[in-house]
């Protein structure tokens, strides 16, 4: 195999082991506690089956367990122990499709809807990212769980579990695109206080939040805006605001001059839709859209020019101006009319999240330029700042509230929505109004609708 070229560059990226070594099993004393359960008949058949049925989180079938009882047997014609040849077909159930897919549906037995074990799995992932408890299995065996009001308690019992915090993590960062924070490493010599510790501290707060609204069991609208959020000391200072000590995040009460609250002033936020060098309301914009209003602009045309570079005599101007020159192309401005706007409104904020009210601008001579972040949207409406975009935005609450039910039911299936599923979205919306939209409520709500109990 060639890994290199003539001159010794590396064909593709390739990675050289030399040596690894590793210690263990590391236990307090042998046999463990899941071993003991795996091994506790002398029976191999009984081992496997139990073993499976865990394993696959369904029943099974006796002709299931044939092909690895033979496995067992091969081991055991070897001379091997009765431990390592079960080993063996306990090795062949992990591998199995059953134990490293979701199946869901049945060639045979045609279903509209999925069964109770299925919709013990499909639950225990949404809501734990893990398979199902032996609650779940217990209520699925006995073909109770499509029951509403049972369906209802085990949203409740599974959210108040501690194993709920894996929602709370990867679900935010898949809506909120929170990958993307750190991908465009701030320039030190423009951001000399950005380091690891802020970063990780702004997704800690992100994640914090959504975490708080979920526990709470309050409104969408607070991730519009709220006059609270989550800091730690380290955070807070990047604020500005006072009084906060440790690393830990704390709820925290928000003045209006400390210009935060929500989702959208999270330096989180506004550092992913930025990049190393400057804020960039065009991306702003453009993750409002996909976030937030559920409606993406479709992809710019090729060769698009990227903003030109002022002369370095020319008087100072800001983003916004510039951008304002690219939308006179009528071409460019059918777009950039519904999603500048979006972005302007954060002007205030720069790269990093810092609040200001002048751009620093390099090129160019003169005084940095006052910021403007008054906008008007595609249907007439002003607003003056990101202040005033939040106003509009919670007056849309009923469309907010759809688009979150989109992100949420779209991670739930693991499955992108169809055109078929936005009648069944609204009605999952609307029935959450009634409690002005409290998160948790709404997870019951989709959760026991017909379209997550759908194949």
């Amino acid at each position: 195999l060639k890994l290199t070229d003539d001159d010794f560059k590396p064909i593709q990226p390739t990675l050289i082991i030399d040596s690894v070594e590793w210690d263990g099993p590391i236990v307090d004393s042998w046999p463990t506690k899941a071993h003991r359960e795996i091994y506790c008949s002398k029976d191999a058949r009984e081992i496997l089956t139990r073993f499976a049925t865990r394993a696959w989180r369904r029943p099974v079938v006796v002709t299931e367990i044939e092909p690895f009882m033979k496995s067992v047997d091969a081991a055991a014609a070897l001379g091997d122990s009765f431990e390592v040849a079960v080993k063996n077909g306990l090795m062949g159930i992990l591998c199995a499709k059953s134990f490293l897919y979701l199946e869901e549906g049945d060639v045979v037995k045609r279903s509209p809807t999925i069964s109770d074990n299925e919709l013990a799995s499909r639950l225990s992932y949404f809501l734990w990212s893990s398979m199902p408890d032996s609650r779940l299995l217990e209520l699925a065996a006995k073909g109770s769980l499509h029951d509403g009001e049972t369906l209802k308690s085990e949203v409740h019992r599974m959210l108040k579990d501690a194993r709920a915090s894996e929602f709370a993590n990867s679900f935010p960062r898949q809506w909120l695109q929170l990958r993307k924070v750190g991908m465009f490493p701030p320039d030190k010599e423009l951001y000399p206080d950005y380091d690891e510790n802020l970063e990780q501290s702004m997704v800690a707060e992100t994640l914090g939040f959504f975490g708080e609204v979920l526990r709470r069991n309050e409104s969408l609208r607070e991730f519009i805006h709220s006059d609270w959020t989550m800091l730690n000391e380290r955070l807070a200072m990047h604020y500005g605001i006072e009084g906060i000590r440790g690393d830990q995040l704390q709820r925290v009460s928000l003045k209006p001059d400390t210009h935060r609250g929500g989702l959208l002033t999270q330096g989180s936020i506004l550092s992913l839709t930025s990049d190393g060098t400057r804020h960039r309301p065009v991306h702003r914009g453009v993750w409002m859209l996909e976030s937030i209003i559920g409606k993406p602009p479709p992809p710019p045309p090729a060769n698009v020019p990227a903003l030109s570079t002022p002369d370095a005599k020319a008087k100072k101007t800001t983003v916004r101006e510039k951008l304002e020159l690219h939308r006179a192309d009528p071409n460019c401005n059918a777009c950039h009319s519904k999603i500048d706007p979006l972005g302007i409104a954060f002007d205030n904020y720069d790269a990093i999240g810092h609040w200001r009210t002048v751009e620093a601008v390099r090129d160019g001579t003169g005084s940095d330029p006052m910021l403007d972040a008054s906008g008007v949207l595609t249907d007439g409406r002003k607003f003056a700042d990101s202040d005033g975009l939040k106003k509009i935005l919670l007056e849309d609450l009923d469309k907010f509230a759809v688009t979150f039910t989109e992100k949420l039911a779209t991670y739930a299936l693991r499955r992108g929505m169809t055109f078929s599923d936005r009648e069944e979205l609204k009605r999952i919306a609307e029935q959450s109004k009634a409690t002005d939209y409290q998160l948790a409520t709404l997870i019951e709500s989709l959760v026991t609708s017909p379209l997550f109990l759908k194949r």
